[in-house]
């Protein structure tokens, strides 16, 4: 097989610039990704389409103006088991990531992004921070992470993250010591684990999250869990996007709209 090329699954020596691996796990790399980039990209990494789907369209249908970022500004890489078209999806009926993509024009959002360099929190209300495992590559440990999220803070801005997202978490330990969260749990990795091989990411998110002083919390694996802080908002897994993004525009309009007699 020619070009350039990437193995998935490799127990051993997944960073190295050579490792003999089976034929069967060797892949092709999508044309424009650099070497650096692609990295995470055979790990089972990406990002997790709903993690982002799901808040764009509950923010955007109230009319939030949305800015996606990356860690170098490229494209976003949707993890095709994430995705609803793919070929033993995990997430086959959602319908909210079936209409993102089917649209051009939102498909188009996705490259280029901004780089996370140039992001400045002070212009923006909130900072969402999707999952998928390539959060557990490329968000931590990170300074540009950590930068944001200290500004974000600081500032009184919404933090919100979902997934292996809440990794990024523990870039900022001074600031979310002793406050509540959740994320991918440690046996919800442990049965990912089974599928992609042992340590498929460097980093797990929660005894990373709990070293870095956060209240973990979780529920059954792959339950709905929603965790809501002052301005920290945390959801376990992508069964949770929509209670999680739901809870998430009450934050930035101050409240609910559902009143209770």
């Amino acid at each position: 097989m020619g070009g350039v090329l990437a193995s998935r699954r490799a127990r051993t020596g997944g960073y190295a610039q050579y490792v003999v691996v089976p034929a069967a796990n060797v892949i092709p790399l999508p044309e424009g990704i650099e070497l650096v980039q692609a990295s995470a990209l055979v790990i089972q990494g990406l990002t997790a389409l709903f993690s982002l789907t799901h808040p764009f369209w509950h923010l955007s249908e109230r009319g939030a103006e949305i800015t996606l970022a990356s860690p170098k500004g490229g494209r976003i890489l949707p993890d095709k088991i994430s995705g609803p078209y793919s070929k033993n999806s995990w997430e086959a009926g959602d319908l909210v990531s079936k209409g993102f993509l089917s649209d051009p024009a939102l498909i188009e959002r996705l490259s280029p992004t901004v780089a996370l360099k140039d992001v400045d929190i002070a212009s923006f209300d909130g900072i969402h921070i999707v999952g998928g495992g390539g959060a557990a590559v490329d968000l931590y440990p990170s300074e540009d992470v950590a930068r944001i999220l200290e500004a974000a803070f600081a500032q009184g801005k919404i933090v919100g993250t979902i997934c292996h997202g809440s990794i990024a978490l523990a870039n900022v330990p001074f600031r979310v010591s002793g406050r509540s969260a959740t994320g991918f749990s440690r046996t919800e990795d442990a049965q990912a684990e089974e599928l992609y091989g042992k340590d498929f990411i460097p980093n797990f998110p929660q005894p990373v999250m709990e070293a870095a002083g956060i209240r973990f919390s979780c529920v059954e694996p792959w339950g709905v869990h929603v965790v809501v802080d002052g301005t920290l908002i945390s959801g376990q897994t992508q069964q949770s996007a929509s209670e999680y993004s739901i809870a998430y525009l009450y934050l930035l309009a101050g409240g609910s709209p559902v009143k209770r007699n």
